[in-house]
Protein backbone atom coordinates (compact mmCIF):
# COMPACT_ATOMS: atom_id res chain seq x y z
CA UNK A 1 0.00 0.00 0.00
CA UNK A 2 1.26 3.46 -0.85
CA UNK A 3 0.04 4.93 2.41
CA UNK A 4 1.99 2.40 4.42
CA UNK A 5 5.23 3.60 2.89
CA UNK A 6 4.95 7.35 2.94
CA UNK A 7 4.66 10.24 5.35
CA UNK A 8 2.55 13.37 5.37
CA UNK A 9 4.47 15.17 2.64
CA UNK A 10 3.46 12.44 0.18
CA UNK A 11 -0.26 13.10 0.60
CA UNK A 12 -0.52 15.13 -2.59
CA UNK A 13 0.90 12.35 -4.76
CA UNK A 14 -1.12 9.78 -2.84
CA UNK A 15 -4.29 11.82 -3.46
CA UNK A 16 -3.62 11.60 -7.19
CA UNK A 17 -3.38 7.83 -6.82
CA UNK A 18 -6.88 7.78 -5.27
CA UNK A 19 -8.29 9.77 -8.19
CA UNK A 20 -6.57 7.48 -10.68
CA UNK A 21 -8.20 4.48 -8.97
CA UNK A 22 -11.63 6.07 -9.35
CA UNK A 23 -10.98 6.85 -13.03
CA UNK A 24 -10.49 3.26 -14.20
CA UNK A 25 -13.22 2.00 -16.58
CA UNK A 26 -14.16 -0.98 -14.40
CA UNK A 27 -14.62 1.32 -11.39
CA UNK A 28 -16.68 3.88 -13.33
CA UNK A 29 -18.92 1.18 -14.84
CA UNK A 30 -19.90 -0.10 -11.39
CA UNK A 31 -21.45 3.27 -10.52
CA UNK A 32 -22.98 3.80 -13.97
CA UNK A 33 -26.81 4.13 -13.95
CA UNK A 34 -26.91 4.18 -10.12
CA UNK A 35 -27.66 7.84 -9.45
CA UNK A 36 -27.63 7.81 -5.65
CA UNK A 37 -24.33 5.96 -5.51
CA UNK A 38 -22.85 8.10 -8.27
CA UNK A 39 -23.87 11.27 -6.42
CA UNK A 40 -22.14 10.00 -3.27
CA UNK A 41 -19.01 9.22 -5.28
CA UNK A 42 -19.06 12.75 -6.73
CA UNK A 43 -19.35 14.13 -3.21
CA UNK A 44 -16.32 12.08 -2.16
CA UNK A 45 -14.34 13.44 -5.10
CA UNK A 46 -15.42 16.99 -4.27
CA UNK A 47 -14.24 16.73 -0.66
CA UNK A 48 -10.94 15.22 -1.81
CA UNK A 49 -10.42 18.07 -4.27
CA UNK A 50 -11.11 20.64 -1.56
CA UNK A 51 -8.58 19.15 0.84
CA UNK A 52 -6.11 18.59 -2.00
CA UNK A 53 -6.14 22.27 -2.93
CA UNK A 54 -4.49 23.27 0.37
CA UNK A 55 -2.00 20.41 0.73
CA UNK A 56 0.86 22.48 -0.72
CA UNK A 57 0.37 25.13 1.93
CA UNK A 58 -0.11 22.54 4.69
CA UNK A 59 3.12 20.76 3.75
CA UNK A 60 4.97 24.09 3.91
CA UNK A 61 3.56 24.91 7.35
CA UNK A 62 3.61 21.53 9.10
CA UNK A 63 7.17 21.97 10.40
CA UNK A 64 6.30 25.24 12.17
CA UNK A 65 2.70 24.53 13.15
CA UNK A 66 1.91 21.51 15.33
CA UNK A 67 -1.83 21.80 14.63
CA UNK A 68 -1.25 21.60 10.88
CA UNK A 69 1.02 18.60 11.39
CA UNK A 70 -1.68 16.80 13.41
CA UNK A 71 -4.25 17.71 10.73
CA UNK A 72 -2.05 16.11 8.08
CA UNK A 73 -1.48 13.00 10.20
CA UNK A 74 -5.23 12.50 10.71
CA UNK A 75 -5.80 13.12 7.01
CA UNK A 76 -3.15 10.49 6.23
CA UNK A 77 -5.14 7.88 8.18
CA UNK A 78 -8.34 8.76 6.33
CA UNK A 79 -6.56 8.54 2.96
CA UNK A 80 -5.33 5.08 3.96
CA UNK A 81 -8.91 4.01 4.78
CA UNK A 82 -10.12 5.49 1.50
CA UNK A 83 -7.46 3.55 -0.41
CA UNK A 84 -8.53 0.31 1.26
CA UNK A 85 -12.17 1.00 0.42
CA UNK A 86 -11.39 1.87 -3.21
CA UNK A 87 -9.36 -1.34 -3.50
CA UNK A 88 -12.34 -3.40 -2.34
CA UNK A 89 -14.68 -1.57 -4.70
CA UNK A 90 -12.30 -2.16 -7.63
CA UNK A 91 -12.03 -5.86 -6.77
CA UNK A 92 -15.81 -6.25 -6.63
CA UNK A 93 -16.24 -4.29 -9.86
CA UNK A 94 -13.79 -6.62 -11.59
CA UNK A 95 -15.60 -9.69 -10.24
CA UNK A 96 -18.90 -8.41 -11.59
CA UNK A 97 -17.29 -7.67 -14.97
CA UNK A 98 -15.93 -11.23 -15.20
CA UNK A 99 -19.30 -12.74 -14.22
CA UNK A 100 -21.04 -10.62 -16.84
CA UNK A 101 -18.76 -11.94 -19.55
CA UNK A 102 -19.70 -15.55 -18.72
CA UNK A 103 -23.44 -15.14 -18.19
CA UNK A 104 -26.12 -14.66 -20.78
CA UNK A 105 -28.22 -12.56 -18.38
CA UNK A 106 -26.84 -9.62 -16.39
CA UNK A 107 -29.60 -9.63 -13.79
CA UNK A 108 -27.54 -11.54 -11.24
CA UNK A 109 -24.56 -9.25 -11.71
CA UNK A 110 -26.70 -6.12 -11.46
CA UNK A 111 -28.18 -7.36 -8.19
CA UNK A 112 -24.72 -8.25 -6.94
CA UNK A 113 -23.50 -4.74 -7.69
CA UNK A 114 -26.49 -3.09 -6.05
CA UNK A 115 -26.18 -5.25 -2.96
CA UNK A 116 -22.46 -4.56 -2.66
CA UNK A 117 -22.91 -0.81 -3.04
CA UNK A 118 -25.64 -0.83 -0.38
CA UNK A 119 -23.23 -2.54 2.01
CA UNK A 120 -20.33 -0.16 1.46
CA UNK A 121 -22.39 3.07 1.27
CA UNK A 122 -22.04 3.71 5.04
CA UNK A 123 -18.26 3.38 4.71
CA UNK A 124 -18.16 5.93 1.88
CA UNK A 125 -20.39 8.25 3.91
CA UNK A 126 -18.07 7.94 6.92
CA UNK A 127 -15.04 8.94 4.84
CA UNK A 128 -16.97 11.85 3.30
CA UNK A 129 -17.97 13.05 6.80
CA UNK A 130 -14.37 12.90 7.99
CA UNK A 131 -13.17 14.84 4.96
CA UNK A 132 -15.86 17.44 5.59
CA UNK A 133 -14.50 17.77 9.13
CA UNK A 134 -10.96 18.31 7.88
CA UNK A 135 -12.16 20.86 5.34
CA UNK A 136 -13.95 22.84 8.06
CA UNK A 137 -10.55 23.31 9.74
CA UNK A 138 -8.91 24.79 6.64
CA UNK A 139 -9.79 28.40 7.46
CA UNK A 140 -9.07 28.19 11.24
CA UNK A 141 -5.66 26.68 10.44
CA UNK A 142 -4.93 29.51 8.01
CA UNK A 143 -4.40 27.20 5.05
CA UNK A 144 -4.56 28.72 1.59
CA UNK A 145 -5.16 27.43 -1.91
CA UNK A 146 -1.92 27.69 -3.86
CA UNK A 147 -2.97 25.82 -7.01
CA UNK A 148 -4.87 22.78 -8.14
CA UNK A 149 -3.18 19.44 -7.52
CA UNK A 150 -5.42 16.94 -9.21
CA UNK A 151 -4.70 15.86 -12.76
CA UNK A 152 -6.54 13.60 -15.10
CA UNK A 153 -5.30 10.06 -15.60
CA UNK A 154 -2.17 10.17 -17.70
CA UNK A 155 -0.11 7.83 -19.79
CA UNK A 156 3.49 7.34 -18.69
CA UNK A 157 5.97 6.95 -21.51
CA UNK A 158 9.52 5.62 -21.34
CA UNK A 159 12.00 8.23 -22.60
CA UNK A 160 14.85 7.50 -24.96
CA UNK A 161 17.92 6.45 -22.95
CA UNK A 162 21.14 8.47 -23.13
CA UNK A 163 23.86 5.85 -23.63
CA UNK A 164 26.43 8.09 -21.90
CA UNK A 165 24.50 7.64 -18.63
CA UNK A 166 24.28 3.85 -18.97
CA UNK A 167 26.71 2.36 -16.45
CA UNK A 168 27.47 -1.18 -15.31
CA UNK A 169 24.95 -3.05 -17.44
CA UNK A 170 26.86 -3.78 -20.64
CA UNK A 171 27.26 -7.47 -19.77
CA UNK A 172 23.52 -7.75 -19.10
CA UNK A 173 22.77 -5.93 -22.34
CA UNK A 174 25.01 -8.19 -24.42
CA UNK A 175 23.61 -11.36 -22.88
CA UNK A 176 20.04 -10.36 -23.72
CA UNK A 177 21.00 -9.28 -27.24
CA UNK A 178 22.62 -12.68 -27.82
CA UNK A 179 19.41 -14.36 -26.66
CA UNK A 180 17.46 -12.21 -29.13
CA UNK A 181 19.72 -12.77 -32.10
CA UNK A 182 20.89 -16.34 -31.77
CA UNK A 183 18.52 -18.33 -29.57
CA UNK A 184 15.32 -19.51 -31.22
CA UNK A 185 12.34 -21.24 -29.68
CA UNK A 186 12.36 -25.04 -29.48
CA UNK A 187 8.84 -25.63 -30.74
CA UNK A 188 6.90 -22.37 -30.74
CA UNK A 189 7.76 -19.45 -32.96
CA UNK A 190 8.09 -17.10 -29.99
CA UNK A 191 10.61 -16.91 -27.14
CA UNK A 192 9.74 -14.84 -24.07
CA UNK A 193 12.70 -13.26 -22.24
CA UNK A 194 11.76 -11.81 -18.83
CA UNK A 195 14.08 -9.31 -17.10
CA UNK A 196 13.42 -9.74 -13.37
CA UNK A 197 14.61 -7.59 -10.49
CA UNK A 198 13.70 -5.26 -7.66
CA UNK A 199 12.20 -1.84 -8.26
CA UNK A 200 15.00 0.61 -8.98
CA UNK A 201 17.49 -1.82 -10.54
CA UNK A 202 17.02 -0.42 -14.05
CA UNK A 203 15.00 -3.13 -15.81
CA UNK A 204 13.23 -0.69 -18.11
CA UNK A 205 16.45 1.19 -18.90
CA UNK A 206 18.19 -2.07 -19.78
CA UNK A 207 15.30 -3.18 -21.98
CA UNK A 208 15.32 0.19 -23.75
CA UNK A 209 19.06 -0.02 -24.43
CA UNK A 210 18.57 -3.49 -25.93
CA UNK A 211 15.54 -2.33 -27.93
CA UNK A 212 17.45 0.62 -29.44
CA UNK A 213 20.62 -1.33 -30.29
CA UNK A 214 21.35 -1.19 -34.04
CA UNK A 215 21.83 -4.98 -34.26
CA UNK A 216 18.39 -5.51 -32.76
CA UNK A 217 16.81 -2.92 -35.05
CA UNK A 218 18.25 -4.67 -38.11
CA UNK A 219 17.16 -8.12 -36.96
CA UNK A 220 13.64 -7.06 -35.95
CA UNK A 221 12.18 -4.54 -38.41
CA UNK A 222 8.76 -5.14 -36.83
CA UNK A 223 8.92 -3.87 -33.24
CA UNK A 224 6.60 -2.56 -30.55
CA UNK A 225 7.00 -1.28 -26.98
CA UNK A 226 4.05 -1.20 -24.55
CA UNK A 227 3.95 -0.26 -20.87
CA UNK A 228 1.58 -2.73 -19.16
CA UNK A 229 1.77 -1.61 -15.51
CA UNK A 230 -0.38 -2.74 -12.56
CA UNK A 231 -3.76 -2.14 -14.19
CA UNK A 232 -4.00 -5.08 -16.59
CA UNK A 233 -6.23 -4.24 -19.56
CA UNK A 234 -5.80 -6.60 -22.55
CA UNK A 235 -7.88 -4.36 -24.83
CA UNK A 236 -5.69 -1.32 -24.11
CA UNK A 237 -2.50 -3.38 -24.47
CA UNK A 238 -3.62 -4.81 -27.82
CA UNK A 239 -4.59 -1.36 -29.12
CA UNK A 240 -1.22 0.07 -28.08
CA UNK A 241 0.62 -2.72 -29.90
CA UNK A 242 -1.46 -2.04 -33.01
CA UNK A 243 -0.62 1.68 -32.80
CA UNK A 244 3.09 0.93 -32.37
CA UNK A 245 2.97 -1.27 -35.47
CA UNK A 246 1.01 1.31 -37.47
CA UNK A 247 -2.02 -0.96 -37.92
CA UNK A 248 -5.32 0.94 -38.02
CA UNK A 249 -8.28 -0.39 -36.04
CA UNK A 250 -10.82 2.44 -36.19
CA UNK A 251 -12.98 2.90 -33.11
CA UNK A 252 -13.16 -0.79 -32.25
CA UNK A 253 -13.22 -1.73 -28.55
CA UNK A 254 -13.87 -5.42 -29.15
CA UNK A 255 -10.87 -7.44 -28.00
CA UNK A 256 -11.48 -10.33 -30.40
CA UNK A 257 -11.64 -8.11 -33.49
CA UNK A 258 -8.54 -6.23 -32.33
CA UNK A 259 -6.69 -9.52 -31.89
CA UNK A 260 -7.71 -10.64 -35.39
CA UNK A 261 -6.18 -7.43 -36.79
CA UNK A 262 -3.03 -7.92 -34.74
CA UNK A 263 -2.61 -11.52 -35.79
CA UNK A 264 -3.01 -10.51 -39.43
CA UNK A 265 -0.42 -7.76 -39.00
CA UNK A 266 2.11 -10.16 -37.48
CA UNK A 267 1.56 -13.16 -39.75
CA UNK A 268 4.87 -14.49 -41.11
CA UNK A 269 6.76 -11.51 -39.67
CA UNK A 270 9.70 -11.75 -37.28
CA UNK A 271 8.86 -9.29 -34.54
CA UNK A 272 10.16 -7.99 -31.21
CA UNK A 273 7.66 -6.91 -28.56
CA UNK A 274 8.56 -5.35 -25.21
CA UNK A 275 5.97 -5.60 -22.43
CA UNK A 276 7.29 -3.24 -19.78
CA UNK A 277 6.35 -3.41 -16.07
CA UNK A 278 4.15 -6.52 -16.04
CA UNK A 279 2.37 -7.34 -12.76
CA UNK A 280 -0.34 -9.80 -13.76
CA UNK A 281 0.51 -13.48 -13.07
CA UNK A 282 -2.77 -15.01 -14.32
CA UNK A 283 -1.82 -17.70 -16.84
CA UNK A 284 -5.20 -17.79 -18.63
CA UNK A 285 -5.12 -14.04 -19.20
CA UNK A 286 -1.57 -14.27 -20.54
CA UNK A 287 -2.55 -17.08 -22.92
CA UNK A 288 -5.43 -14.98 -24.20
CA UNK A 289 -3.22 -11.92 -24.69
CA UNK A 290 -0.47 -13.81 -26.50
CA UNK A 291 -2.72 -15.73 -28.92
CA UNK A 292 -2.27 -13.23 -31.81
CA UNK A 293 1.52 -13.41 -31.44
CA UNK A 294 1.58 -17.03 -32.56
CA UNK A 295 1.15 -15.89 -36.15
CA UNK A 296 4.64 -14.39 -36.19
CA UNK A 297 7.54 -16.13 -37.88
CA UNK A 298 10.12 -18.27 -36.10
CA UNK A 299 12.64 -16.24 -34.13
CA UNK A 300 10.14 -13.67 -32.87
CA UNK A 301 10.86 -12.52 -29.32
CA UNK A 302 9.02 -10.89 -26.42
CA UNK A 303 10.96 -9.06 -23.69
CA UNK A 304 9.11 -8.67 -20.39
CA UNK A 305 10.22 -6.51 -17.46
CA UNK A 306 8.81 -7.42 -14.05
CA UNK A 307 9.68 -7.39 -10.36
CA UNK A 308 7.64 -10.58 -9.81
CA UNK A 309 9.34 -13.98 -10.16
CA UNK A 310 5.93 -15.65 -10.56
CA UNK A 311 5.18 -13.53 -13.61
CA UNK A 312 8.50 -14.50 -15.21
CA UNK A 313 8.06 -18.23 -14.56
CA UNK A 314 4.48 -18.16 -15.79
CA UNK A 315 5.47 -16.51 -19.08
CA UNK A 316 8.81 -18.14 -19.91
CA UNK A 317 11.16 -21.07 -19.46
CA UNK A 318 13.61 -20.78 -16.57
CA UNK A 319 16.62 -20.69 -18.91
CA UNK A 320 15.20 -17.63 -20.69
CA UNK A 321 14.81 -15.56 -17.50
CA UNK A 322 17.43 -12.86 -16.96
CA UNK A 323 17.86 -11.96 -13.27
CA UNK A 324 19.10 -8.39 -12.83
CA UNK A 325 21.36 -7.94 -9.79
CA UNK A 326 22.40 -4.87 -7.84
CA UNK A 327 24.90 -2.62 -9.60
CA UNK A 328 28.54 -2.66 -8.47
CA UNK A 329 29.47 0.26 -6.21
CA UNK A 330 32.14 1.41 -8.65
CA UNK A 331 29.50 1.73 -11.38
CA UNK A 332 27.13 3.42 -8.93
CA UNK A 333 29.83 6.01 -8.22
CA UNK A 334 30.28 6.66 -11.94
CA UNK A 335 26.52 7.12 -12.33
CA UNK A 336 26.43 9.42 -9.31
CA UNK A 337 29.29 11.59 -10.60
CA UNK A 338 27.65 11.91 -13.99
CA UNK A 339 24.47 13.37 -12.51
CA UNK A 340 25.74 15.17 -9.39
CA UNK A 341 29.01 16.69 -10.65
CA UNK A 342 28.29 17.31 -14.33
CA UNK A 343 28.27 21.12 -14.06
CA UNK A 344 31.05 21.55 -11.46
CA UNK A 345 34.79 22.12 -11.70
CA UNK A 346 37.37 19.64 -10.42
CA UNK A 347 38.26 21.45 -7.18
CA UNK A 348 34.63 21.64 -6.14
CA UNK A 349 34.15 17.94 -6.90
CA UNK A 350 37.10 16.87 -4.73
CA UNK A 351 35.67 18.62 -1.69
CA UNK A 352 32.33 16.83 -1.96
CA UNK A 353 33.39 13.48 -3.41
CA UNK A 354 34.08 11.73 -0.09
CA UNK A 355 30.60 12.56 1.21
CA UNK A 356 29.15 11.56 -2.14
CA UNK A 357 30.78 8.13 -1.94
CA UNK A 358 29.22 7.55 1.48
CA UNK A 359 25.83 8.51 0.09
CA UNK A 360 26.28 6.11 -2.82
CA UNK A 361 26.94 3.27 -0.36
CA UNK A 362 23.56 3.97 1.26
CA UNK A 363 21.89 3.45 -2.14
CA UNK A 364 22.81 -0.28 -1.98
CA UNK A 365 23.47 -0.80 -5.67
CA UNK A 366 20.15 0.58 -6.94
CA UNK A 367 20.73 2.91 -9.92
CA UNK A 368 17.32 4.54 -9.47
CA UNK A 369 18.25 5.52 -5.90
CA UNK A 370 21.69 6.75 -7.01
CA UNK A 371 20.32 8.89 -9.82
CA UNK A 372 17.51 10.24 -7.64
CA UNK A 373 19.83 11.40 -4.84
CA UNK A 374 22.36 12.74 -7.35
CA UNK A 375 19.56 14.85 -8.78
CA UNK A 376 18.98 16.38 -5.33
CA UNK A 377 22.67 17.15 -4.79
CA UNK A 378 23.20 18.55 -8.28
CA UNK A 379 21.94 21.96 -7.11
CA UNK A 380 23.48 21.85 -3.61
CA UNK A 381 26.91 23.45 -3.41
CA UNK A 382 28.10 23.36 0.21
CA UNK A 383 29.56 20.45 2.22
CA UNK A 384 26.95 21.16 4.90
CA UNK A 385 24.10 20.54 2.47
CA UNK A 386 25.63 17.26 1.37
CA UNK A 387 26.18 16.19 4.99
CA UNK A 388 22.52 16.94 5.67
CA UNK A 389 21.51 14.45 2.98
CA UNK A 390 24.03 11.85 4.21
CA UNK A 391 22.74 12.05 7.80
CA UNK A 392 19.05 12.33 6.91
CA UNK A 393 16.66 10.16 8.93
CA UNK A 394 14.90 9.22 5.69
CA UNK A 395 17.53 6.49 5.12
CA UNK A 396 16.28 4.56 8.17
CA UNK A 397 12.60 5.51 8.41
CA UNK A 398 11.28 3.61 5.41
CA UNK A 399 9.64 0.19 5.61
CA UNK A 400 11.98 -1.20 2.90
CA UNK A 401 15.50 0.08 3.77
CA UNK A 402 17.16 -1.99 1.03
CA UNK A 403 14.90 -0.60 -1.68
CA UNK A 404 14.86 2.75 -3.49
CA UNK A 405 12.19 4.28 -1.23
CA UNK A 406 14.54 6.27 1.08
CA UNK A 407 16.08 7.95 -1.95
CA UNK A 408 12.67 8.63 -3.50
CA UNK A 409 11.44 10.03 -0.19
CA UNK A 410 14.48 12.31 0.03
CA UNK A 411 13.94 13.47 -3.52
CA UNK A 412 10.28 14.18 -2.88
CA UNK A 413 11.01 16.16 0.28
CA UNK A 414 13.47 18.32 -1.68
CA UNK A 415 11.15 18.89 -4.65
CA UNK A 416 9.78 22.42 -5.05
CA UNK A 417 6.30 22.53 -3.56
CA UNK A 418 4.61 23.24 -6.90
CA UNK A 419 6.03 20.02 -8.40
CA UNK A 420 5.20 17.53 -5.63
CA UNK A 421 1.78 16.57 -6.94
CA UNK A 422 2.66 16.83 -10.61
CA UNK A 423 5.46 14.31 -10.94
CA UNK A 424 4.15 11.11 -12.59
CA UNK A 425 7.34 9.31 -11.65
CA UNK A 426 6.51 9.35 -7.94
CA UNK A 427 2.85 8.52 -8.47
CA UNK A 428 3.70 5.51 -10.61
CA UNK A 429 6.57 4.23 -8.43
CA UNK A 430 4.66 4.50 -5.17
Amino acid sequence: MAAALVGGSFLSAFLQVLFDRMATPVFVNLFCNRKADDDLLKKLKGELRTVGAVLDDAENKEIRNQYVKEWLEELHDTFYQAEDLLDRISTEALRIKVETEYQSSTSTCTYSGDEFLRRITPEIETIVERLEGYNKKIIPLGLQVLHSRIQSHQKFETPVVDESTFFGRNADKEKIIQMLLFEDADRDNITVIPIVGLCGLGKTTLARMVYEDSRVEMSFPTRAWVCVSEEYDPTRITKEILRELGISFGESENLLSLQVKLRGGLTKKKFLLVLDDVWNSNYNQWENLRSPFNGGSRGSKIIVTTWNQQVARMMAKERSIHHLNSMLEEDCRSLFKKHAFENRDGNENAELEETGNKIVTKCRGLPLAVKTVAGILRSKTTPEEWEEILLSEEWTQMDIPDGPMPALRLSYVHLPSHLKGKNPFFISKL
